[in-house]
Order: structure tokens, then C-alpha cells, then sequence
């Protein structure tokens, strides 16, 4: 068993940084890159029990400072990933929050250096594990809500992810219990390996391809209408993705895929039916892309008033400009149902230069 365990941390390692490698050169957003940055520090982490059955050894000497620098980078990386991930942006508090981090790991570093604790493990160990266990779970936190089918193994990254923070924040007081820490290095490889299966799921989830062959209504392009009841017509005529803040009714057919925009559930309400929060935009951008690769043609949206309360004008509009050329790179169509009252005309006149009024 013992001779398993590293070889099942390595895999599971190794299956992260892949997965967030792959979603970082899809969706080329940055949290994905930094993560996948993260995850290949961790898959080359300082670890006597992981390095011994390589054939790799460590000067002992220095082994104890340098087996703890990785969990000082990791922690930080994973910190700047999961507010890329949530924010979009890094914020000035995030850099004064990454800016303590990093003068706290310098300055604990050197403590280490000088022999401040005496070689103590706990001690040592305690300001690594403390930045390494909580930014993994500060970040599993953050992947919850990327999770689009919550009763799906896509559940299963932040999950295994929070169970391998855990561990780490218990680190420097079980370590050197000698019938816990083989059971713990067990339980932080399966984790690793929960979470690279929630990963691969993730990544890997595809919209139901639309039954219908598809039928172009409209040319492709991009454009708005206030007529409500002749764009549901046009949307009910090709293979649609609906975005809507109305409750999806069973009344819609099996060629629209509806991503209802709430806060009051998330996930899968019934086959090809999601419920996802309004300032969910980066992630509705990737199930946007995804869609349209599976053979949907119209992308149909009627609350773009409710993403712009929730998220603010620029980034919905970031939003739409990127859904926008989506749609055309794939020979479909935008189509927006929007009120002009309820948007100044400044915005109009943003809108109406991107989009033609039909």
C-alpha cells in the first residue's frame, strides 16, 4: 500500500494540472492559467514520501526549509487563481491580502534559516500549512460555484480540493502521529484523485446536441428586437441557447437549451433545463462555447437589463461582445429582446452599434 500512495498522488497530481491546463488554453482566462501554474508546482512538490520511491533524495539538512517552500508558493498561487476565478480582475485588497502572504512566507522562511524554532516541526510547520490549507479551501469555496450540476461528479473538484485543504491545515499537529499521518497521506491522495475526477467532469461536460436539424430563421449575425413574441418565434425555429429570467416551462421543446438566470437555485432543473446565477457570466460565456459546438445556431437572450443590475455595464457587455462572436464564429446568431426605457442612451447606442435592430 505504502508504495501506492505516491504513485496515486502523482497520477492525481498530474490529471489537475492537465485539466487546468486544458481549461486554461480553451477559455484562456487567467485563473485557470494561474492554477494550472499551481498545480504543476504541486505535481513537483518537495515531499521525502513522494521523492524516495523516484529514487530522488534530499541533503537532509536542508530538506526542512525547503520542503516547506513550495506550500508558501502554492498557497499564493492558489490565493490569486480563486480571485481571478471569482472577480474576474485582482483587486487592490487581493494584492495587499497576496502582499501579507508573501512577506509572512519571506520572513517564515527565514525564521526557518536561522533556526528560530529550534526544530520543532509543529512550529515550522505551521504558517505553510495555514497559507497552503486555507487558500485550497478559500478555493474549493470558489469552484462550488463553477459547478453547474451539483448533483453530478462535477461536484467532486471542490470537494476533493477542500478535503486536501483540510488535511494540510491539520499537518503540523498529525504528522508525526505515527498510525495517523500514513492514513492521512492516503486520504490526501484520494482526494487528489476525488477531485481530478470532478475536473476531468467538469471539463468534459457538453450540452444534450439539439435534435433538430439545424434551420437558419435569420442570417447570421448579431440583433436586437423589442417584439418579444416574434423572437420566441424565431428562437422556437432553430436549435436555441435561452438565457431567460423567466421560469423555463415544460412547454419548451427539445432544441432549446435554457440557462435560467436566478438567484434562487442553481443546476440542473431537468434535462437541458439550468438554473445559474447572474454573475455566473465567465461560466455561461463556456457553456455559451460549448453549445455552439454541439450544433445549437441561435443564442437568445431577454434579461440582458438583470445581468447588467447584477454585474454592472461593462462587464455585461464584455459579455455580450464575447457571446456575440461566439455565435458568428459558428455561423449562428445573436438575438437580444431588451426594452430601450430601462437603459440610458448611452448604452443604446453601445447596443445598437453592435447589434442590428430586427
Amino acid at each position: 500500500m505504502s508504495s501506492i500512495i505516491p504513485l496515486l498522488n502523482l497520477l492525481s497530481r498530474g490529471i489537475l494540472f492537465g485539466v487546468a491546463t486544458y481549461k486554461a488554453i480553451k477559455t484562456k482566462e487567467k485563473g485557470w492559467t494561474i492554477l494550472s501554474v499551481a498545480f504543476f508546482i504541486a505535481m513537483l512538490d518537495i515531499e521525502n514520501y513522494i521523492l524516495k520511491p523516484l529514487g530522488i533524495t534530499i541533503d537532509p539538512h536542508i530538506y526542512p526549509i525547503v520542503s516547506k517552500i513550495p506550500s508558501f508558493y502554492i498557497g499564493i498561487l492558489l490565493l490569486g487563481a480563486a480571485f481571478m476565478l471569482k472577480y474576474d480582475t485582482i483587486r487592490p485588497r487581493h494584492i495587499t491580502i497576496i502582499g501579507i502572504v508573501l512577506v509572512a512566507s519571506y520572513a517564515w522562511i527565514f525564521a526557518m534559516a536561522v533556526g528560530m524554532f529550534r526544530g520543532n516541526f509543529m512550529l515550522s510547520s505551521l504558517c505553510p500549512s495555514l497559507i497552503l490549507g486555507g487558500a485550497l479551501v478559500y478555493l474549493a469555496f470558489i469552484l462550488w460555484e463553477h459547478v453547474v450540476e451539483k448533483r453530478s461528479l462535477q461536484a467532486l473538484f471542490p470537494l476533493g480540493i477542500a478535503g486536501v485543504g483540510v488535511l494540510n491545515l491539520t499537518y503540523p499537529f498529525t504528522r508525526h502521529v505515527d498510525w495517523f499521518y500514513p492514513l492521512a497521506f492516503l486520504g490526501a491522495a484520494i482526494f487528489r484523485l476525488i477531485a481530478a475526477i470532478g475536473a476531468l467532469k467538469m471539463v468534459i461536460f457538453v450540452p444534450k446536441t439539439p435534435q433538430k436539424t439545424p434551420h437558419l430563421v435569420i442570417k447570421p449575425g448579431a440583433y436586437w428586437t423589442t417584439d418579444e413574441g416574434k423572437a420566441l418565434d424565431i428562437a422556437s425555429k432553430m436549435n436555441t441557447v435561452m438565457i431567460t429570467r423567466k421560469h423555463p416551462t415544460n412547454e419548451i421543446n427539445s432544441s432549446t437549451l435554457v440557462y435560467w438566470v436566478t438567484k434562487v437555485r442553481e443546476g440542473e432543473i431537468r434535462e437541458n433545463v439550468y438554473a445559474i446565477s447572474p454573475t455566473k457570466i465567465d461560466i455561461l460565456t463556456d457553456l455559451i462555447a460549448k453549445a455552439f459546438k454541439v450544433g445549437y445556431n441561435l443564442l437568445y437572450i431577454d434579461c440582458l437589463e438583470f445581468l447588467i443590475l447584477e454585474n454592472g455595464f461593462n462587464p455585461a457587455m464584455k459579455f455580450l461582445y464575447t457571446v456575440k462572436d461566439i455565435a458568428i464564429e459558428n455561423n449562428g446568431s445573436i438575438l437580444l429582446v431588451i426594452n430601450p426605457r430601462v437603459l440610458d442612451e448611452h448604452q443604446m447606442k453601445i447596443i445598437e452599434k453592435e447589434f442590428q435592430k430586427l
